[in-house]
């Protein structure tokens, strides 16, 4: 792969030298694809989102995706329409979703959209409990067995909750109460990764990185006041590794956007 400008030089063996002192027994590969290793096919470009369409999940107060066809034009073009909100679908919550001033959609740089992937399986945890959380404790588990999680990453957790979402009502799981309940991220982990491995962003395959019965939303609050951003509603997690590949996030740009639907790709070895 070609080195970024403006990056400094290291001897090759001086590189592979310390990956391979970083790297414990047992641990995942550490680096990322990039677009040359599909071109040259060492890799494969894995689509994480949903399609946009009538019915799918949607948290209470979101706006469905409403398709509005159109007539064609002399030339036999479509032209159609759709209303959508912010949050609907597979989608991106900026910062500015819980406070002002912080950045928008469009103003999230572009190189932040661009991450060395790290995918968390707890799908065994969230299926005998719907209110698991990864904590701290958890985290530091998974780095012991994969490696400390490097900056500039983008993590994200594997619930199996993605193979719900085509049944809205078990993918929201709400009891009688209404009270929803799906797993999440606890928010010292949140922290941990904000702060100490300086992540680009969260992402799930849940409505929200909260757990569904939470009313203060600290694991949300910590990343976007944190000046980072979420992923949510991710689809196609059981076929990506712990880590070695690279994830592309490709919101709308809506200006002054406090969230936006978005595509989501990863790049995982063949």
């Amino acid at each position: 792969m070609r080195r970024a400008a403006g990056a400094r030089w290291m001897p090759p063996l001086v590189v592979a030298a310390a990956l391979l002192c970083a790297r414990p027994a047992g641990a995942a590969r550490m680096f990322s694809l990039s677009l040359e290793d599909v071109a040259d096919d060492r890799g494969q470009v894995i689509d994480l989102s949903h399609a946009l369409r009538e019915g799918i999940p949607l948290l209470p107060g979101n706006i469905p995706f409403s398709p509005l066809p159109g007539p064609r034009t002399a030339e036999g073009a479509a032209s159609s329409s759709f209303s959508c909100g912010e949050h609907t679908g597979t989608h991106l919550d900026a910062p500015a979703n819980f406070g002002k001033g912080l950045p928008a959609v469009d103003e999230i740089t572009p190189v932040r959209l661009m991450s060395k992937g790290v995918m968390i399986d707890v799908r065994a945890r969230a299926a005998t409990n719907p209110d698991y959380m990864l904590t701290l404790a958890d985290l530091q588990a998974w780095e012991k067995t994969n490696g400390r999680i490097q900056p500039r990453s983008l993590v994200i957790l594997n619930t199996g909750w993605h193979a719900r979402w085509d049944h809205a009502d078990r993918y929201l799981n709400k009891d009688d109460k209404g009270a929803m309940h799906f797993p999440g991220f606890a928010a010292d982990a949140v922290k941990t990764l904000i702060v100490d491995r300086d992540v680009n962003g969260l992402g799930i395959d849940t409505p929200g990185i909260d757990p569904g019965k939470s009313t203060t939303f600290d694991a949300r609050r910590a990343v976007l006041l944190g000046g980072r951003y979420t992923i949510e509603n991710l689809d196609n997690l059981d076929l990506l590794p712990a880590r070695g590949f690279s994830v592309l996030v490709a919101p709308m740009k809506i200006s002054r956007g406090s969230g936006a639907p978005a595509r989501v790709f990863a790049i995982v070895p063949r």
